[in-house]
Formats: C-alpha cells, structure tokens, sequence
C-alpha cells in the first residue's frame, strides 16, 4: 500500500495531570507511532491532552506523529495555572485539581469536537472523558499505568468490601478483609466538595471502557492478577508491556552528569539510590528518620528529595530542608530529579530504597537491582507487596503507613545489601531483570496487539494486519 494510501487512526491520549501517569502515555505514543508497531498499513498520529504548565516540561518529546494540546483548567482558589499539575502539589490541594479537571469536563469535549479523533485513550481519575467521547460518537479505552495488583486490589474493595469478602491473593492483601476494606475507603476519602466521590472514579473509569482496558503490565510478573481484574471488569486485560522510559542525556556539567560521574567513584553494587517519586513530601520527622536510618545503615547512598514549592503556615509539617546538620560522609543528596534509570542500571548501584510506584518497581525490576519497600500511599502497599512477593525486596517495618523509625530503614538496607537474605534478593532480581527486558524487547508485538484491537474498535480493523 503506497504511502499516499496509508490509513491514519487518529488518537487523543488524555492521562492524569501527573508526569508519573503523563510519562507513560507518551512512551506509548511513541511506540504506537513507530513504523515498528503500525506496520505498512496505518499512521497512528496522537493527540496527548494535558495543561500547559505539564506540557512545558515534555514539550521536546513532540514529533510530527505526537502531538501536544492544551487544556486549561478553571482558576479555583489556592490553584493558579501554575498548579494545574500534581508535581510540587501539596496533599491539601490534590481535590481541588481533582475538582478544577472535573470542571474542564465542557473544554475537553471542545478539544474532541476540533481533534475529531478516532479513539480516546484515558485515565481513571477522568471517567467522565469517556462519557464526552461518547457523545460525539467515539470509543474510548482505559489505559492503566498502576499495576494489575493495585487496580484489582482496589476495585476488589470498592466492589466486595462491603461484604468483607478478603482480596483472594494473600500476599498482596494488608493481613486481613477488615484492613483491605479500612485502607481502600480511607485512599478513597474526599473532602465532599468534589463533583465526583473519590470511591466512584475507577470503577466508573473501568466500566466506561470500551471492550477491553489496558495496562502497563507485563504477563509474566502479573498473570494472575490481570486474569482476576478481568474476572472483575468483565473485559479483556490488554498487557502494553513495562513502557520504560529512557532518563534522556547526561549533558557534561549537567546536575545528571555530576550523579553519574559520583557514581562511577563507587565500588560495584555498593550504593543504596534513595527516591520517593515526585509526588510525595515527607513531613520534617520523616526526614530526621530517613536521614539518621541511612547513617546507621553503614551503606553509601544517593538519596534524591524534593520539597514543594508552596509554603503556607498550614503546610508546616511538610519538610522544606534536610534535616539540620545532616552532613553524610557516605552519601550524595540530590534535590529535584536524578536520572532514575541510568542509576538503577550503573555498576555500582546495589539497592533501591523505594515507595514502590508501579513505574519505579518496572525500573528497579528492568536494571536487576533488589529493593528496599517503603510504600507510603495509594497504590505503593500493593507494589510493595508483590515485589516482596517476586522475591526482590525487603521491607521497611512501619507502624502505619508514613511511621517508620530510623532503625527499621538501617535493619531493611543491611537485609538488602549483605548477607545471605542479600544475595538471595540479588540472585533472584538478575532472574527478574530477563523477564522484564525480553518484555520491553517485544515491543512490536504487544503494541501491534493493541493497535489491532484499537482500530477494530475504531472500523478500521482491515487496515492493520492479524
């Protein structure tokens, strides 16, 4: 078929104002857009919808097949335009750009009306996208960038907890159907001033879904779980692979180049990397705790931590600097953002002190690096829990979620990196690491899969081959 005759499936991408949900949209954009996964018979072209002061960030990554688009969220109070995005977000505010999306429900539709595409592809937190999608006549599909586990986890408990029914796989639950449903209801809080309750946006998002839902996932390290969401959703769990990210270049003289030139001074698998995601602040105690837990560890580590950009006296249990006169000798801080896989994938990195996001345990898992789980929120408990369970991690004992002591982080962190229980945690995360790669290398495959049933969605079955 001559170029000229090249059917083109048109598709907006609209993830949630999150670079942890934003990054792997685009990742899977560029693998629907390359000639490697569309073949000879079809262009995909995308249209990724998010606010401006997201897209600023990943505005390099617009091609002539990707293509960026700007909704503009209302101005609520406390949320300027410069806080339409989940990075730097203080907890306090999280409804209200929950609210403020919800609201640019109108702006979006008017986005499709003039993108005219063929599919919508969404996240959970949006499940009205697809009710505007279908207005205009065009199917819609939830992609997932959480974890098979996490997502049924929690739309186990949104469906049978009630009944105290327990989550049917013993080792991801929280020890008891009590405690499963406890902390599904409590990450579902919402302030009630939201035009959707929190409890109703992933099963609505779920049900929404046109025939299938996909998910960054690989088959072999969450089979059963993606048959169990299945079972639960009624539809068919597409896998679209780990989507890694690469960290991007280390310009000479950059903050990334003066990581990796650290790193290359240590000796093989000796360094700890320290990160909690971009969307986490840890309150001045925590900090104290981390700070004095990784000096007692006896281990050398680069420990990256980020600080919000609000400061309000009502925040004030937010940390805003390390702790006072924390000067370690065997460690490198690093504020803002590290290239995260590079370092996982460098010699001498030997561990991964983690909240265990879903995207963070695909990387840890991807460069063979065993973990240290300190899950703090939302899905992190789940990750954790399963990274436990592949036999790659070692927890962090914690009273509750967010209450740990310094002596738990040393005792995790030596687990980790000596030992027997350490080289077992190594031995079976180099076994893991094959897994994911050849997962990630199979590229063509799972995306032509998808793109498959993506255009039979859209009619355009026959344009794409079986």
């Amino acid at each position: 078929m001559a170029q000229a005759e090249r059917e083109r499936l048109r598709v907006v991408m609209f993830p949630w104002l999150a670079h942890g949900h934003i990054n792997p949209y685009l990742e899977l954009a560029r693998r629907l857009t390359s000639s490697s996964a569309a073949g000879d018979q079809i262009d995909v072209v995308v249209h990724l919808v998010s606010t401006p002061v997201n897209l600023a960030a990943v505005a390099h990554r617009q091609t002539d097949r990707i293509r960026l688009v700007e909704l503009h969220l209302p101005e609520l109070p406390d949320l300027p335009p410069k806080l339409h995005t989940t990075k730097h977000l203080l907890p306090r505010l999280m409804p209200v750009l929950k609210s403020a999306c919800d609201l640019a429900a109108p702006a979006f539709g008017a986005l499709l009306d003039e993108l005219s595409p063929d599919l919508l592809l969404y996240d959970f937190l949006q499940p009205w996208a697809p009710l505007e999608a279908a207005a205009r006549g065009v199917p819609a599909v939830h992609f997932s960038t959480c974890s098979a586990v996490a997502t049924a986890f929690f739309l186990h408990g949104l469906l049978k907890g009630g009944d105290r029914e327990p989550f049917p796989f013993e080792a991801i639950g929280l020890g008891s159907a009590e405690e499963d449903a406890r902390y599904t209801q409590l990450t579902c809080q919402d302030d009630g001033t939201a035009l959707l309750p929190e409890s109703a946006r992933l099963p609505l998002s779920l049900a929404r879904s046109s025939e299938f839902v996909a998910v960054k996932t690989c088959v072999e390290i969450e089979r059963k779980y993606m048959e169990y969401l299945s079972k639960l959703v009624g539809k068919e769990i597409i896998p679209c692979g780990p989507l890694l990210v690469d960290s991007g270049d280390v310009g000479a003289g950059s903050e990334a180049d003066r990581v990796m030139r650290w790193l290359d001074g240590k000796a093989p698998a000796s360094v700890v990397l320290v990160s909690f995601g971009s969307e986490y602040f840890m309150t001045e105690k925590q900090m104290a705790q981390m700070a004095r837990g990784l000096e007692l560890s006896g281990a050398a580590f680069m420990w990256v931590v980020r600080f919000p950009q609000q400061n309000t006296d009502e925040d004030h249990g937010v940390a805003r600097a390390m702790p006072p006169g924390f000067a370690p000798a065997r460690g490198l801080v690093v504020e803002g953002w590290a290239p995260q896989r590079r370092v996982l994938s460098h010699h001498s990195c030997g561990a991964f002190l983690t909240h265990c996001g879903w995207s963070s345990v695909m990387e840890s898992l991807s460069a063979g690096v065993p973990m240290v789980a300190l899950p703090l929120h939302i899905d992190q408990p789940m990750g954790a829990n399963l990274a436990a369970e592949l036999g790659v991690a070692a927890r962090v004992r914690q009273r509750r979620f967010g209450e740990f002591e310094a002596e738990e982080v040393a005792r995790a962190v030596r687990a980790v990196t000596r030992g027997e229980e350490g080289q077992a945690l190594r031995r079976r995360a180099r076994e893991l690491r094959e897994v994911v790669v050849r997962s990630d290398a199979e590229e063509a495959e799972q995306i032509g899969a998808l793109l498959h049933r993506m255009a039979r969605l859209c009619g355009k079955a026959h344009a794409v081959p079986n």
